[in-house]
């Protein structure tokens, strides 16, 4: 029997056999191979611009935009730079990115507990939501929710509710907080950030008390209730130190010969249309996501709650829920992500997001650079939205541990 020499063993076992040589010399090679690729790409990118003269550069940053943004969360004037109206158009995105999500899990999470329901018409409803708007392309979706929209009176013959709260084919208006102060504002959020950590805290506290104590310690109470003192005092506080509350209430009205809407906040028609769209479309998937990670439970842990007496509402929140969240986390990364790259789809309707303010720009700037920052600015909002998850994902799985 041929003898293998010691330094071609790894723990006694030949290293083209061994599992973990095979594992990081494959990844090493995955990486260098792609490395290769992405480098000779770019560097054929370069060439192809310096043959054919393509502009190319970011001088453009520091020059006035001179083009409006119609709907930007942002303070914005036209004579701002290209790199501030980027910044405004990303938060634009960043608005439609969070909000979505955050809606799109509640509803998502809604739909997908109705499709397991006993009841059958709840859990018909729930099917045909998901297998309907689940299977409609979103730009049709968008198109359909915008064109809804636009079949509203126009402004000055619009529905108004509560005497505040204008509704028309522009969008809709409502009552809204404006800083008094760029400083009182910023401090009084700093303490409403500080109250909301302090919250969780006396949360935590208070969840860790009952368990011990084996008495319920009211900790959801407990927790609210701190937050809300301290977000009360900080108000009074800062209001006393700057001589002015942090914030003053803006009302909407109809100003000028046409009764346009001022103050308050105006969500246009194509931001809502965009919500709309981009939250049904995510929900449908995300529905299904919540009924395969209730269904992965066995059905002994649910018989195990049900016989120690607990609702099924306490069983699915207490027992099933959290199990399932191992199999809902992964996936629901992915539908995060797709909604923050669906929202490049604003454009269609009208509303100022990242995609369609860069295509706005490159009639005077260059396009190539300007698609780069677009992918870069992208890329940075996807990697968070699945760091965010992933570190999720590891705690819960450690407190199963």
């Amino acid at each position: 029997m041929t003898t293998i020499p010691r330094n071609l063993t790894y723990q006694g076992i030949p290293i083209w056999r061994h599992e973990r040589i095979i594992r990081w010399t494959s990844q090493i090679v995955s990486g260098v191979v792609v490395v290769a690729l992405v480098a000779w790409f770019f560097f054929n990118i370069g060439s192809a611009i310096q043959e054919r003269n393509i502009p190319f550069g970011f001088n453009f940053l520091s020059r006035a935009y001179q083009t409006p943004i119609g709907q930007h969360f942002l303070p914005y004037e036209s004579s701002n730079s290209f790199l501030y109206a980027l910044g405004v158009a990303a938060t634009n995105t960043l608005f439609v990115a969070i909000v979505g999500i955050i809606l799109a899990i509640l509803l998502g999470i809604f739909v997908g507990v109705s499709r397991l329901s006993s009841n059958w018409i709840v859990s018909r409803i729930a099917t045909v939501y998901i297998e309907f708007f689940r299977n409609v392309p979103l730009l049709v979706q968008l198109f359909f929710w915008f064109y809804i929209l636009l079949a509203l009176p126009p402004v000055r013959e619009g529905y108004v509710f509560v005497g505040n709260i204008y509704v028309n084919n522009a969008g809709v208006s409502v009552p809204w907080m404006m800083a008094s102060s760029t400083a009182a504002s910023l401090v009084w959020l700093a303490v409403a950030a500080l109250a909301v950590v302090s919250g969780v805290a006396v949360h935590r506290f208070q969840s860790r008390r009952e368990i011990l104590a084996g008495v319920s310690s009211y900790p959801v109470i407990y927790g609210l209730g701190a937050t809300l003192l301290i977000v009360v005092v900080g108000w009074v506080v800062v209001g006393l130190a700057f001589g002015e509350a942090p914030f003053i209430s803006s009302y909407p009205a109809p100003e000028g010969r046409f009764g346009r809407i001022e103050g308050g906040f105006t969500a246009s028609a194509g931001l809502l249309a965009l919500l709309v769209g981009l939250v049904v479309y995510t929900s449908s998937f995300i529905a299904e996501i919540v009924r395969a990670g209730i269904q992965s439970v066995s059905r002994g842990q649910r018989e195990a709650a049900s016989a120690l007496g607990l609702s099924p509402m306490k069983a699915l929140r207490h027992v099933t829920f959290p199990q399932a969240l191992r199999v809902i986390i992964p996936p629901l990364i992915s539908q995060s992500l797709n909604l923050t790259k669906n929202s490049s789809l604003a454009g269609a309707i009208g509303y100022s997001d990242l995609t369609n303010v860069a295509k706005t720009m490159t009639q005077t700037a260059p396009a190539v650079s300007i698609y780069i920052l677009i992918m870069l600015a992208y890329l940075a909002m996807s990697l968070t939205w699945s760091l965010i998850g992933n570190l999720y994902n590891r705690h819960i799985r450690f407190r199963e541990g």
